[in-house]
This record gives structure tokens, C-alpha cells and sequence, in this order.
């Protein structure tokens, strides 16, 4: 997926596919497992918006950097894993295998990834935490904090994300 925009002058932009995934087709994505190529991820406020602090994930809930099977809303997320500090080449970034054996992986240009558990989503009729939310994007609330890499563009910068989603099964990943 190949995702652009230009402008006129300087303003912020940051899109998101925010697309949902099951990989089993089973009532939620229990026993998942989930691997996030991150050091790093922005707490939240109660609100759910980013603090500021760019935290380590070593020795917390939040450090997939090694496959951990996922439990629906254990831990809780609705957070930005941070990549990088600005846009870098198509690299693979995260992988999401289901009990099933199937497996997809992530690769993206963008610094951060928003996981997020669909604990209040409505997926047609089907329970919370049916599907995990995957997007690849800038950090959420840049304009806010000076960290934070920048989502500004510009008529002489234009705006371009790259994603793509590779699949396989266990046998053949």
C-alpha cells in the first residue's frame, strides 16, 4: 500500500490504514502470537494520548521484541511502538502468527506502530477483542511533543508511506 499527499504549505500529516486482524477466524485473537521490532513506546495518558515520554520496553508488558502469545486485553493496548525517529526504507517491523499457523508480516517506511486491542471496537456483530488493529504510522500527537519525529510536509516535501503485509503459513514462513 502506497499512501501520499501534497499540499500547498507547511501543515502536518499523518494517515493510518487502520485495518484489523484475526488470522484464525476464532471468536478473538487469543493465543496470537506478536513480535514488534520496538525499544521503545509512548505511555498514555487516562484519555489514551500520549504523555511525551518515549519509554524503554525492557522489563515491561509492552516488549514483543521476541514472539509473546497474546491473551485478549492482556496486556492492554492502544499504543504507538516506536520504530524510528523519522521515516526509514521499507524494513520488516512485526510479525502477527495465529494458532492457525498462519503468519503475516508488516514492513513499513513509518517510525511508529499503533497496536490496538479492539476492546471497544465494533466489528459486525462480533465481541471485543475479535481483532487486533494494526497501523503503521508517525507518532501520534507529534505536533505536541518536541521528541517527537516531525509529520510535517510541504509543497517541496510531499507526504509517502509505504506498507506492505506479507502472508504465509507456519510451514512456510
Amino acid at each position: 500500500m502506497e499512501l501520499t499527499g501534497t499540499t500547498d504549505a507547511k501543515t502536518c500529516m499523518n494517515f493510518a490504514n487502520h485495518s484489523y486482524w484475526n488470522l484464525d477466524g476464532a471468536p478473538t485473537y487469543d493465543g496470537h502470537q506478536l513480535k514488534i521490532a520496538a525499544y521503545h513506546y509512548l505511555p498514555v495518558d487516562p484519555d489514551v494520548c500520549p504523555t511525551g515520554e518515549i519509554a524503554t520496553v525492557d522489563d515491561t508488558e509492552m516488549d514483543f521484541r521476541t514472539a509473546s502469545v497474546l491473551s485478549a486485553g492482556v496486556p492492554p493496548l492502544d499504543t504507538n511502538f516506536c520504530l524510528s525517529d523519522e521515516r526509514m526504507p521499507l524494513r520488516e517491523v512485526m510479525t502477527l502468527t495465529g494458532r492457525s499457523g498462519v503468519h503475516m508480516a508488516l514492513s513499513t517506511t513509518e517510525p511508529g506502530l499503533q497496536i490496538y486491542d479492539g476492546r471497544d471496537a465494533e466489528l459486525s456483530g462480533r465481541e471485543n477483542y475479535a481483532a487486533l488493529a494494526v497501523a503503521a504510522q508517525g507518532w501520534p500527537a507529534a505536533p505536541a511533543h518536541a521528541g517527537f519525529p516531525s509529520i510535517n510536509v510541504s509543497p517541496d516535501k510531499p507526504y509517502l508511506q509505504t506498507t506492505q503485509w506479507r502472508f504465509a503459513t507456519e510451514k512456510s514462513a
